[in-house]
C-alpha cells in the first residue's frame, strides 16, 4: 500500500509521536511517503499528488489539519487525522481511538464514513474575495478575540492560553448581527457570531447540541451581549449537560442552514478553526460541503457510530 503522511512539525506537544505512528504503520511491500508543511512546503504542494495513494494521513493541530483537508476535500482517498496539536478538536470530534497503534491499524483498515465541511468567504484587505474550508468553527466578534489573544502564547501554555485569553477580554464588545440563512433574516445583538461544523469542544461540551459533521448543515450561534462572568450560566450548563439536551445552551441563539451571510456591526474581526483573518469588511458568508471528506474512523468512533 502506499502512504501518504502530511505532518506540521511545528504542531505541539504530541508532534514527535507521527514517526511512532508510522513506525507501526509500515509493513513489508509498503511505501510511506512524509512530508513536512511549513517554510518551502505549503498543504497545497504537499497534496498535489494526494489522489494517488491509497490512504493520507494529516498531522497537526486544528489550524494545519484544516488546512490541509481543505486542499483534500472531494480527492475522495481514505483520510486518517493523526492529533498532534495543542486541543485536536477536530479529531475529539471524529473520537478514534488517540494511542499510535491503533491509528495505525485503523488506517490500514480503511473503514470510512462521509464527513462535511464548512466553507468560509469573506473580502479581504485588498478587496479580493477569498474563501477556506473550515472543519470546527469559524466566526467572527468574542471568539476572534479570544483567538487573537492567545495566539503569542498558545504554542508554550496550550489550552490555557485560551482560558486566560478569555479573562483578559472581561466585557466583550457588543455588535448588531445581521444574519439571512436559507431564505429568512435574523437581527440581533450580540458579542460574538459563531458558525459550527463540528460540536464538540474541550471537556466534551457540546457547543451546538444537535450539530453532526455529516448532516449536510452549518450549525449558527449568537452569543448574547454579556460580561464573561456573565457566561457562567452557559459554562455550566456545559459542565452539568455536555450533550445540551437538558440544560440547553442559555444566552446562546441558535440556527441551523445550508448556507448564510453575516454582517457584523461593526466589525469585530474574524477567524475560522483558530486561524485570523486579517480583514475589516465585517461580513462574511458560509456554507456547508456535505459529504466532501472520506474520514477514516475505528469501532470507538463516535462519527462511525
Amino acid at each position: 500500500m502506499r502512504f501518504l503522511i502530511i505532518h506540521n512539525p511545528a504542531s505541539g506537544p504530541r508532534s514527535d509521536e507521527i514517526f511512532a505512528f508510522a513506525h507501526a504503520l509500515s509493513a513489508p511491500g509498503d511505501e510511506i511517503v512524509m512530508r513536512f508543511i511549513g517554510v518551502g512546503m505549503e498543504p497545497e504542494d504537499a497534496t498535489s499528488d494526494a489522489a494517488s495513494f491509497d490512504r493520507i494521513v494529516v498531522s497537526g493541530g486544528d489550524g494545519s489539519v484544516s488546512n490541509m483537508l481543505n486542499c483534500l476535500r472531494n480527492v475522495h482517498v481514505p483520510i486518517l487525522v493523526f492529533p498532534s496539536g495543542t486541543a485536536n478538536l477536530f479529531f475529539n470530534n471524529i473520537g478514534n481511538a488517540p494511542e499510535a497503534a491503533a491509528l495505525a491499524k485503523a488506517c490500514r483498515a480503511g473503514r470510512t464514513v462521509k464527513a462535511d465541511m464548512g466553507e468560509m468567504s469573506w473580502v479581504d484587505e485588498t478587496g479580493a474575495e477569498r474563501s477556506h474550508g473550515f472543519i470546527i468553527i469559524a466566526g467572527t466578534g468574542f471568539d476572534a478575540t479570544i483567538m487573537q489573544k492567545a495566539e503569542a502564547t498558545k504554542g508554550e501554555m496550550g489550552e490555557i492560553a485560551y482560558m486566560l485569553s478569555a479573562l483578559a477580554t472581561p466585557s466583550p464588545q457588543v455588535a448588531h448581527f445581521t444574519i439571512e440563512c436559507d431564505g429568512e433574516t435574523h437581527e440581533l445583538d450580540g458579542i460574538g457570531c459563531m458558525v459550527g461544523n463540528t460540536s464538540v469542544i474541550q471537556n466534551e461540551i457540546n457547543l451546538f447540541p444537535g450539530c453532526h459533521m455529516n448532516d449536510g448543515l452549518i450549525d449558527i450561534a449568537v452569543i448574547e451581549p454579556a460580561k464573561t462572568v456573565e457566561l457562567l450560566p452557559t459554562l455550566l450548563a456545559g459542565v452539568l449537560d455536555r450533550a445540551g439536551t437538558g440544560l440547553g445552551r442559555p444566552q446562546f441563539t441558535l440556527f441551523q442552514a445550508r448556507e448564510a451571510a453575516i454582517t457584523c456591526t461593526p466589525s469585530l474581526g474574524m477567524q475560522f478553526d483558530g486561524e485570523l483573518i486579517p480583514s475589516n469588511a465585517g461580513s462574511f458568508s458560509a456554507r456547508a460541503l456535505p459529504a466532501c471528506l472520506d474520514l477514516i474512523v475505528d469501532e470507538f468512533s463516535k462519527l462511525g457510530a
